[in-house]
């Protein structure tokens, strides 16, 4: 596994960097540049927050497509799969681990940029600002796992499906899609599967009381309730889907 990230370091080092970069210079300098050159009456720290939540969802998309080049990258490298003393799955977590390691990376990066550089509006102690920071943090995380495994299980159709059907694949693969993501909700709510994963219930407010004040209009943090069994059934599910998608990969890269 070590050579392997080193592999993945090798390649890809330059998208972390690139990625940090940008980031904190959209967070820092690009407020200043639009309230100087454009007619806005926001203050730049407002613009900053507005941004920070818009670089921290195009970290997930710089994710997958850090982790989609890898992937495409040893695709059709017959050598990499069927020569190699690792497993699929090894093969696959090193690339799955490093962009995630990227992503979370860039995060700290877009995080600390965001929250200590508006203490204008953020305000709180050092200790609220780290819990603040801990928890977009972990939410992310989670954010960039789930979309991962989603993202490798249509990646895996999509090469399936260029064997069978061609260029039509990616067409194919889009329908599939949006079928799935229609279906599965109609499919949840008829099988009322929803008071079965309503079970166990952690309510997260406490947390609110050690997060900093947001000194803007209309901003409260407003932090709910989680359901233990659903988290459950939902990591069951993604581990299943990631530890299945490998093993069926193996066939598709290796045919």
């Amino acid at each position: 596994m070590k050579g392997l990230l080193l592999r993945e370091w090798t390649l890809y080092k330059s998208w972390l960097f690139g990625s940090a970069l940008f980031s904190i210079g959209a967070i820092l300098i690009l407020p200043i540049l639009l309230q100087r050159y454009l007619i806005t009456e926001a203050a730049i720290q407002e613009i900053r927050m507005v941004l920070m939540f818009l670089m921290l969802s195009f970290s997930v998309v710089n994710h997958i497509a850090q982790f989609n080049k890898s992937l495409n990258s040893d695709n059709g490298k017959k050598d990499m799969w069927l020569h190699n003393p690792h497993s699929m799955h090894t093969l696959i977590g090193a690339k799955f681990l490093f962009s995630l390691g990227i992503y979370f990376v860039s995060n700290i990066f877009i995080t600390t940029a965001g929250i200590y550089f508006m203490s204008d509006v953020i305000l709180g102690s050092f200790a609220q600002f780290l819990i603040l920071q801990l928890l977009l943090l972990i939410v992310m995380l989670f954010v960039g796992i789930s979309v991962s495994i989603i993202w490798l299980f249509f990646w895996t159709i999509y090469l399936e499906g260029k064997y069978w059907i061609g260029k039509l694949s990616l067409i194919a693969t889009v329908v599939i899609f949006f079928l799935l993501a229609s279906l599965l909700p109609k499919l949840v709510s008829f099988l009322s599967l929803n008071k079965v994963l309503n079970q166990g219930e952690i309510s997260l407010k406490f947390i609110e009381s050690y997060l900093p004040t947001i000194a803007l209009s209309n901003f409260i943090f407003d932090i709910g309730s989680i359901y233990i069994v659903e988290e459950l059934f939902s990591w069951i599910i993604f581990v299943l889907l990631f530890w299945s998608v490998c093993k069926w990969l193996e066939r598709v890269v290796t045919r």
